[in-house]
């Protein structure tokens, strides 16, 4: 799907949307340059929707974070990519990340760190700070991180 086509349900007749939901599916390589493409991918998909532009900053940042955290920790060099589903609806857009690595358990991610300049697990709270809903889905091999960005309103 496209961006016009993302921007035709967003304001087709809330009868006809109740039930739509539009999926797009694409695979880039597992590597750091790659994410500024996904981003820019889910940007320009995403701001069809009547997401604010600040909104969209936030979903663009937590889409990153999952990403870095795929090529990162969720590597497999029999098959170096990340997956990348977005799903839009009238209520909202959410955004899959899937790596086929060892996978992981979010809950003990990162163990409480006493240092200001601890690194570990700020990916996952600024996810979580930044969109509606984070669910992390354990893969055979690998994870999904699924985020969430509810509809609010329209422009500012």
């Amino acid at each position: 799907m496209d961006a016009a086509e993302a921007l035709r349900l967003a304001n087709a007749p809330a009868s006809s949307r109740a039930r739509s939901v539009r999926v797009l599916e694409f695979e880039s390589p597992s590597r750091p340059s790659a994410i500024s493409r996904i981003r820019a991918r889910v940007r320009k998909l995403a701001a069809a929707l009547p997401f604010t532009p600040d909104e969209l900053d936030d979903i663009c940042i937590a889409v990153g974070e999952a990403c870095t955290n795929a090529v990162k920790h969720g590597f497999n060099p029999l098959r170096p990519v990340i997956g990348i589903r977005m799903e839009f609806s009238r209520d909202a857009l959410r955004v899959f990340v899937s790596d086929s690595g060892p996978g992981f358990d979010p809950a003990n991610a990162c163990p409480p760190c006493d240092d200001d300049l601890c690194e570990c697990g700020r990916g996952i709270i600024c996810m979580r700070g930044l969109m509606d809903e984070v669910v992390f889905h354990s893969l055979e091999p690998g994870t999904m991180v699924e985020l969430v960005k509810r509809v609010k309103g329209g422009r500012s």
